[in-house]
């Protein structure tokens, strides 16, 4: 059967929202539970100022752990940081992140007893409330309901989730390409084709997901965008298309036919109707998990020609 790109409608009706791979599932569960269990054991100590102190100067990532926890806003912190530095006199030329704050902490006692001043009751603190908006000041404690919601599990296992979200969603991302190019490489090595994935064409000038069968030669090239999200890049995958398709219309007109697929799938491209029924305008051939079996029909027919 000839390779046929399948209507819009069609594309649409069959996007699968999430991606879900319960191997995965269960390797983050248990990583969850993990940390819950490692937290749920080193929290209880800093119910004192001098266990707050034996906290940070123990664990590397105190400083993590404490402002997701405490719901503490990064960034907010690393400014109120900065603002001590500045105010204590101690030389400033660049911002510093979670790790050098504690850093800084453990080589100078001054640092160490303003952050923590800081943490254990800045929200109390008559020299920071005059400098700071409480509203910024207000989680800067470690009272009896901050000891509570430290010490709950579910409490933790929401913040932990939080905490973990980027790494959840790039190794989705990840698992994903790796089902796709399982499948590629195997209808490569059934038809006698190379590919090379994650590649950067000349031709093109930029990097596509998946290339048949060479990039300084391409036959087929590939691009995937699995969004469970909307965001701006989506509207950047579609100038994206817009350009290839132009360069790849003037290697047509001088005989070189070559095969331009995306793979599009996920909640995120429902929100971006518009984006999406671009890119499927742009590509020879559009496919998702639900219609990824066509590849095979659009390799064959490539071959065979």
């Amino acid at each position: 059967m000839p390779g046929r790109k399948i209507e819009f409608e069609e594309l649409f009706n069959s996007t699968t929202m999430f991606y879900v791979n319960e191997d995965y599932e269960e390797e983050m569960e248990q990583e969850v539970q993990k940390k819950v269990d490692e937290l749920a054991a080193e929290l209880h100590s800093i119910d004192t100022k001098e266990g707050l102190k034996a906290y940070i100067i123990e664990h590397k990532d105190a400083l993590d752990n404490l402002t997701s926890l405490m719901e503490i806003s990064t960034e907010r912190f690393k400014r109120m940081v900065s603002m001590i530095r500045k105010d204590r006199g101690f030389v400033f030329s660049t911002e510093w992140g979670l790790g050098k704050i504690r850093s800084a902490m453990m080589e100078s006692p001054a640092m160490m007893e303003s952050v923590l001043n800081l943490l254990w009751d800045g929200r109390n603190d008559e020299k920071l409330k005059a400098k700071i908006p409480f509203f910024y000041l207000d989680n800067m404690g470690i009272n009896e309901a901050t000891l509570n919601k430290l010490t709950n599990k579910d409490s933790i296992r929401l913040f932990v989730k939080r905490g973990l979200e980027g790494k959840y969603s790039n190794n989705i991302g990840d698992l994903i390409l790796k089902d796709i190019e399982d499948k590629i490489k195997t209808l490569a090595n059934k038809y006698g084709l190379d590919y090379k994935p994650n590649v950067r064409v000349p031709m093109l000038d930029r990097a596509v997901s998946f290339v048949l069968e060479t990039e300084i030669d391409p036959k087929i090239i590939i691009d995937v965008s699995y969004s469970v999200t909307t965001s701006s890049a989506q509207g950047d995958k579609k100038n994206v298309a817009r350009k290839t398709e132009e360069i790849l219309k003037k290697e047509k007109a001088a005989g070189n036919n070559i095969i331009f697929i995306n793979f599009l799938d996920g909640a995120g491209w429902i929100g971006r109707q518009a984006d999406m029924r671009e890119i499927h305008r742009c590509s020879d051939y559009v496919i998702n998990f639900n219609n990824i079996n066509l590849l095979e029909d659009i390799i064959a027919d490539y071959v065979n020609k």
